[in-house]
């Protein structure tokens, strides 16, 4: 693998830097800058929902390896359990082991083929959905990798959660963010003072005017009687 910079920067990259760029490498179309939230900059409201449907470098990194690790375990571990465990004896009954360890590998294998797709296109709801489901397919073999991929699952739907609330990953940003903000009574109160001060102070502009008679509803003036002069 060559170094980005230096002597060798001039020199051709790697097949395997390539394809490491392809899926870590910030995209244009992924809805997001290419910039870690994890910096302390709270993005504005209006991009919190496209950084939520995408991924960061960061996060990008951490899930190729997990699709990575979950392919070279999807075939090691239903290779070693087939040549080793073809049929179980139970007794005067059989149980074959080899076929039901065929399909689980192949589930997985189709499952990594899913994540790797949905992490080219930085979905990072299709990457966090993909990640449970491997974690619960390993369980079925190793309880302890099962469980580390749904945790990373869980790990990207909550930076996708505090990305829509606080803007931001950053825990010292999201701590400064809860700490300035009215808690409980202070809360009510200020909701309580916002509203009293919007009733007392009515939007005046101008000089009132007095209302004019709507011709639909008020009905007409009826005439006035005329009264005949007194005769002599």
């Amino acid at each position: 693998m060559t170094s980005p910079g230096g002597n060798g920067s001039n020199r051709p990259q790697t097949w395997s830097t390539r394809l490491l760029g392809a899926f870590t490498s910030p995209r244009g179309t992924s809805g997001t800058s290419g910039e870690s939230p994890d910096r302390g900059e709270v993005l504005p409201v209006e991009e919190r929902k496209a950084a939520m449907s995408g991924l960061d470098p960061m996060e990008a990194k951490w899930s190729l390896g997990a699709f990575v690790l979950a392919t070279v375990a999807g075939i090691a571990i239903p290779a070693y359990i087939i040549t080793d465990n073809k049929v179980t004896k139970r007794g005067k009954d059989t149980i074959a082991v080899a076929p039901d360890a065929k399909l689980l590998g192949a589930l997985l294998l189709v499952l990594c083929a899913i994540g790797f797709v949905a992490l080219w296109r930085r979905k990072r709801t299709l990457v966090a959905f993909d990640l449970f489901l491997l974690g619960f397919g390993f369980t079925l073999f190793v309880g302890l990798v099962g469980f580390v991929f749904i945790l990373l699952g869980g790990w990207l739907l909550l930076r996708a959660w505090r990305l829509n609330k606080y803007g931001t990953t950053n825990s010292k940003a999201i701590a400064a963010q809860v700490r300035d903000r009215p808690r409980g009574r202070d809360r009510k109160e200020a909701a309580k003072t916002a509203g009293k001060s919007t009733a007392k102070t009515p939007a005046r502009s101008g000089t009132s005017k007095p209302p004019t008679a709507n011709k639909r509803y008020t009905p007409k003036a009826a005439p006035r009687k005329k009264i005949p002069k007194p005769t002599e």
